[in-house]
């Protein structure tokens, strides 16, 4: 098993990079081995939060800058920031008591200035954390606190009830409660909260994540090797440096919320920007406002870039202050990123278009800052952000499944489900699967989607972003999906799914440039025609359920749908599906 017989060489390559961390006690070791797992500086003590805010408190520069739906901007130094996470640090050691590093917290809320300061007082006391969506239903909140089983929610105001209603379940009985909407901030007190000592193998967070498996996995990170990978690939792939001001358009629920608007940017010194919703981006006047707090990097979903493309027509941006675009969630379509580069009037320049998922904790292929299209072009995810990330042998003509052959400091630490569900990670090589399928061409690596959304049609395999992206060209459809389906006749077949106005869209011509791309084999055996993808907050879109609606569009349960952002999508796709049958 390769992950278990890590190469000398990559010890030594990480080894370099241990003094990018503050450590209250250096490792002297690099990976060691135990039950089954690799533990990344196992003899190394470190707290999260004085790499991130603790060691910049005479900083006067803003730390983190907040931007809410009312375009209210509030900047917040890191001096400012450690006040209140003294305070609601202080009120978290109340409630849990003496023995509160040993127990775990629930954040319910959206990404906001409160969930911030309640990730940071985490970080800060040692304590493994999980945030969770404040909108999720019911029974996917309950979900994730049975599998979780934290001794403390901390929630706004806004889910009292629903919280007090569920305090007669054995398991919410016992646990405590502490509403942020309560509590006042702004009270000078001189509290002071030590930043305490942690292993380095220490659980920091946990985040939930079902996407295309339809079921709810809690992927648990260590604090030393997730925040050195975190550390490690914003700098190399965004180019962050103290003169930075990141906007990383990403809720707190999704590991771009913790990875690249939280953890990487502070602990470079960075100046970050939190959205209350990355969807604020679609009013002109807050991305404007954003533009003038002198933004160098923006970092957005597919999915939002795509909207912005219907939106922002004859209309672009130009300031010398923003030098790097970044892409995340889905595969960026070659149209799409040009238009993005070309709104933003930066056509030259690769975007930094990231694979990864919560599972790697950080980028494992992206172009980087310094590159261009000519050697990265758009569309592709560029190369492996080290010599260490290796992937297995792909080929420039049939997409195989790609996975990782050595291990990295970000991989995580397990899965709260289970051993099981960590166990599936690796083939029989002891590989890391990624469970998507790609090419290598010209050094460049192109992912063409899910193992499960490719398929074989007459002899010919093709992936759903392949698909997509030859849709994506036509200038009136914002947004598309392509599911594919069983066929008694074919063996395969794919159904589309087309976001835009059905009488401005040439059908014929739709289909035309797919028969001109692949031929005959790939054309859609139906197109619908929808306002809207089901889609996760992070932006990915949720193929299995469209494909699940398709074969079965009476059925009610569709597995795990807590991630997505608007449910009522469902039924009208539903209802558009019934209709044509």
């Amino acid at each position: 098993m390769t992950f278990l017989n890590p190469k000398i060489n990559l010890k030594k390559y990480w080894k370099k990079k241990i003094d990018t961390l503050i450590w209250q006690k250096k490792p002297n070791k690099i990976i060691e081995k135990k039950n089954n797992r690799l533990i990344w500086f196992p003899d190394g003590k470190l707290n999260v939060y004085e790499n991130c805010i603790a060691n910049r408190l005479n900083e006067k520069k803003p730390c983190i800058i907040f931007v809410d739906q009312n375009n209210k901007i509030l900047k917040l130094t890191a001096k400012e920031i450690d006040y209140k996470v003294n305070y609601l640090s202080n009120k978290i050691i109340k409630l849990l008591g003496k023995n509160f590093r040993n127990k775990k917290i629930i954040i319910h809320s959206s990404a906001s200035l409160l969930s911030t300061i309640s990730i940071l007082a985490c970080c800060k006391l040692g304590i493994h954390f999980s945030v969770v969506f404040e909108d999720l239903e019911e029974k996917a909140i309950l979900n994730r606190i049975n599998l979780f089983k934290p001794s403390l929610i901390i929630s706004r105001q806004i889910k009292k009830n629903f919280f007090i209603k569920f305090k007669k379940i054995k398991l919410i009985k016992r646990m405590k409660f502490l509403f942020l909407n309560e509590i006042n901030f702004n009270i000078k007190t001189k509290i002071i909260i030590p930043s305490y000592k942690n292993n380095s193998d220490r659980n920091l967070f946990t985040l939930f994540t079902s996407g295309s498996t339809g079921q709810p996995k809690g992927i648990v990170h260590s604090s030393g090797g997730y925040l050195m990978y975190s550390k490690f690939t914003t700098h190399k792939q965004f180019g962050v440096n103290k003169k930075t001001i990141f906007l990383t358009a990403s809720d707190a629920g999704w590991i771009n919320g913790h990875t690249y608007s939280l953890f990487g940017p502070l602990t470079l010194g960075a100046t970050t920007i939190i959205l209350e919703s990355p969807m604020l981006l679609l009013r002109k006047e807050i991305l404007m406002s954003i533009i003038k707090l002198k933004v160098s990097i923006i970092y957005l979903p597919v999915t939002l870039i795509r909207l912005m493309k219907s939106i922002y027509v004859n209309f672009k941006i130009n300031t010398k202050d923003l030098k790097t675009l970044g892409s995340m969630g889905e595969p960026l379509a070659p149209s799409v990123a040009k238009w993005y580069s070309n709104f933003f009037s930066l056509g030259k320049k690769s975007i930094i278009n990231t694979y990864f998922q919560t599972e790697t904790g950080g980028i494992v292929s992206s172009p980087n800052f310094k590159e261009t299209v000519k050697n990265s072009p758009h569309g592709s995810v560029g190369k492996p952000v080290s010599k260490f990330i290796n992937f297995n042998n792909l080929n420039s003509k049939k997409p195989i499944e790609i996975n990782i052959k050595d291990t990295w400091p970000g991989i995580m630490k397990g899965v709260i489900n289970g051993q099981n569900f960590f166990k599936n990670y690796f083939n029989k090589q002891g590989n890391f699967r990624l469970f998507d399928l790609a090419t290598k061409y010209k050094n460049n690596i192109y992912i063409h989607g899910r193992v499960d959304d490719v398929i074989n049609i007459r002899g010919h395999r093709i992936g759903s972003a392949e698909l997509e992206a030859i849709v994506l060209k036509n200038k009136n459809i914002k947004e598309c999906s392509a599911i594919s389906i069983k066929d008694e006749l074919e063996g395969g077949s794919f159904v589309l799914f087309i976001v835009g106005k059905e009488k401005k869209i040439n059908e014929y011509g739709v289909k035309k440039s797919i028969f001109s791309s692949f031929g005959s084999f790939a054309l859609p055996k139906k197109i619908f025609y929808i306002e809207n993808l089901p889609k996760t907050r992070s932006g990915k879109i949720l193929r299995r359920v469209l494909r699940d609606i398709y074969e079965n569009p009476k059925k009610n349960n569709l597995k795990d749908l807590s991630t997505i952002l608007d449910k009522s999508v469902i039924e009208k796709i539903k209802f558009k599906i019934l209709n044509a049958r």
